[in-house]
C-alpha cells in the first residue's frame, strides 16, 4: 500500500507540475498588456486627460504661435499617445524659435518612439549642436543615439531581466483535501501533498538577437531565448527552472496585398526541472504568422510542435509515461482602441500524445481576452505613462482514457479559469516597477486534480 500511496502522490506532483507549465503556456492567451475593464479611478483619469487634451488642442488653436501653449499640447498628446500630434506641435515650436535644444530632444524621442530613426537622429544631433544644451538634455539626447546606433547594427541584441518575490494561497497547487481517490475508491494523502501557502522568489531572463539578411524581402534571422526560476520559500517542491529557445528567419510575403505581413518558421529547443530534477528536455519547430490587418488591428499566429523525453528519476520514478509529442496552435488578435486603450482577444489548441500511456494523452482549447489602460504618471512625474491590464483565460483539457490507479472507470476532464491584474510604473525608459494579482481555478472530474491559487507578485525588471 505504502507504494501504491507514493504513486498516487507522483501523480498529485505531476498535476501540480502540468498545472504550472499550463500556466506558462497561457500566457500567450494573455500576452499584451491588456485588461477587461476599466477601473473608476482609471476611467476618471481618462476623462480628466481627455479633459486636458481637448482643453491645450483648443486653447493652440487660438494661439498657434505660443510657444508655451504649444509645448503644453505636446505634452499631453504624447500621455495621450497621440504622438503624430505631439510631433506636429513641436515641429510647430521650432519654426517661431529654431533654437530651442529640449523641443528637438522631445522630438527625437518621439521619433524613436515610432521607429523612424534616421528623423530621430536628425533631431537629437540638432539639440546636441545647440550652443545652449542644458546637460541633461545632453545626457538623454546621447543616450538615445547610442540606442539608435544599436538598433541600426545588423546584429543586435536586447534583453529584460526581471526579479521578483510572489506569495501563492497554494504554492504546490496540490487538492484542497487530503482525501483523494485510489483505484476508484476514498484513499488520503499525507499533508505535504495538500495544497500549502508559501513566498517564493521569481527571476525570468529574456534574450533576442536580431541578424539583418540584407535581403530586399527585409529578411532577419530572429532568436528568442526564455530563462525562469522560481525558489520557493519552504515548499521546494514547488520550485520550477526552465529554459526556452527559438529561432529561425522572419521575411514578408504578400507583400502587394498586404501592407505588413511576415512569416517566421522555428526550431524550439526547451527544458524544465522540478524541486532541481530534470522533469523534460524538448525540440520541435513551427510556424508564425504575423499580419497587419488595419491601422489598429493585427493577428499573430503560431503553430509548434514539441517531442518531449521525460525521464525517470528518483523524484519522479514513473516520470518516463509522459514521454511524447506536443501540437500546439495559438492565435491572438490585437486591437488598438484609442491611444490609451487597448484590447485583445486569443485562442489556442493542443495536443498531447504519450507514446505508451494513453490516461497521459489529452486535448486542450482555450480563449482569453483583456483590455489595458494608460494613463499619466500621477506620482514620479517621469512623463512616462502607467499601464493597468486585467487579463482572462479559460481552458478545457479531456483525457484520453481513464488513469487505472486513480480510478479505472472515470475520465478526466477539467476547466481552468485563469485572471490577472497588472500595474507597470515605469521609472525611466528601462527600469520598470511590476505589480500583478492573480488566480487560478481548475474544476476537475476527479476530485485529486481541482484546486484553487491566490497570488500577488512584486518586482523590478530592466531592460537592456
Amino acid at each position: 500500500m505504502g507504494r501504491l500511496q507514493g504513486l498516487l502522490r507522483q501523480r498529485v506532483r505531476l498535476l501540480g507540475l502540468l498545472a504550472v507549465c499550463s500556466g506558462l503556456g497561457v500566457c500567450v492567451l494573455a500576452a499584451p498588456p491588456v485588461h477587461a475593464q476599466v477601473t473608476p479611478a482609471a476611467g476618471a483619469a481618462t476623462g480628466e486627460l481627455d479633459r486636458q487634451y481637448d482643453e491645450a488642442f483648443q486653447e493652440m488653436l487660438k494661439q498657434p504661435a505660443n510657444l508655451d501653449v504649444l509645448f503644453k499640447f505636446a505634452t499631453v498628446a504624447s500621455q495621450t499617445g497621440d504622438l503624430e500630434g505631439a510631433i506636429s506641435a513641436l515641429e510647430r515650436m521650432l519654426l517661431v524659435n529654431a533654437d530651442l535644444p529640449r523641443v528637438r530632444l522631445e522630438l527625437g524621442v518621439l521619433y524613436f518612439r515610432l521607429k523612424s530613426y534616421e528623423v530621430a537622429r536628425t533631431y537629437l544631433e540638432g539639440a546636441l549642436k545647440s550652443p545652449n544644451v542644458p546637460a541633461e538634455v545632453r545626457a538623454r539626447a546621447e543616450q538615445f543615439l547610442a540606442q539608435i546606433a544599436s538598433q541600426q547594427k545588423r546584429s543586435r541584441f536586447a534583453g529584460e531581466v526581471f526579479q521578483g518575490f510572489r506569495y501563492q494561497s497554494n504554492a504546490n497547487l496540490g487538492p484542497a483535501t487530503s482525501t483523494v481517490r485510489l483505484f476508484g475508491q476514498a484513499a488520503n494523502l499525507n499533508q505535504q501533498a495538500v495544497g500549502s501557502p508559501d513566498w517564493g522568489s521569481v527571476t525570468t531572463l529574456t534574450l533576442r538577437h536580431f541578424y539583418d539578411l540584407g535581403t530586399q524581402d527585409k529578411a532577419t534571422l530572429e532568436s528568442n531565448f526564455t530563462g525562469y526560476i522560481n525558489r520557493q520559500f519552504t515548499q521546494s517542491q514547488a520550485n520550477v527552472s526552465l529554459i526556452d529557445l527559438t529561432t529561425g528567419p522572419r521575411f514578408q510575403v504578400f507583400d502587394g496585398t498586404f501592407e505588413d505581413m511576415t512569416v517566421k518558421p522555428v526550431v524550439a529547443l526547451g527544458a524544465i526541472w522540478v524541486n532541481d530534477t530534470s522533469y523534460y528536455a524538448s525540440y520541435g519547430g513551427g510556424l508564425e504568422v504575423n499580419t497587419l490587418l488595419s491601422d489598429r488591428l493585427r493577428n499573430v499566429s503560431t503553430a509548434i510542435w514539441r517531442k518531449q523525453d521525460h525521464p525517470d528519476t528518483s523524484y519522479l520514478p514513473t516520470n518516463s509515461l509522459f514521454t511524447g509529442t506536443e501540437y500546439t496552435f495559438n492565435t491572438i488578435f490585437p486591437f488598438q482602441l484609442t491611444p490609451m486603450v487597448g484590447l485583445f482577444a486569443s485562442g489556442s489548441a493542443q495536443r498531447y500524445q504519450t507514446e505508451q500511456a494513453p490516461w497521459q494523452s489529452y486535448g486542450l482549447w482555450g480563449f482569453g481576452g483583456g483590455m489595458s489602460f494608460r494613463f499619466p504618471d500621477p506620482v514620479l512625474k517621469t512623463g512616462l505613462p502607467w499601464t493597468i491590464s486585467l487579463t482572462g483565460s479559460m481552458q478545457w483539457w479531456h483525457y484520453d482514457a481513464p488513469d487505472v490507479v486513480v480510478d479505472p472507470t472515470e475520465y478526466r476532464t477539467q476547466q481552468d479559469l485563469i485572471l490577472n491584474l497588472t500595474v507597470t510604473i515605469p521609472f525611466d525608459e528601462r527600469t520598470t516597477l511590476t505589480l500583478t494579482g492573480g488566480r487560478f481555478v481548475r474544476q476537475a472530474s476527479i476530485s485529486n486534480y481541482a484546486f484553487e491559487n491566490n497570488n500577488v507578485m512584486f518586482g523590478i525588471s530592466w531592460r537592456f
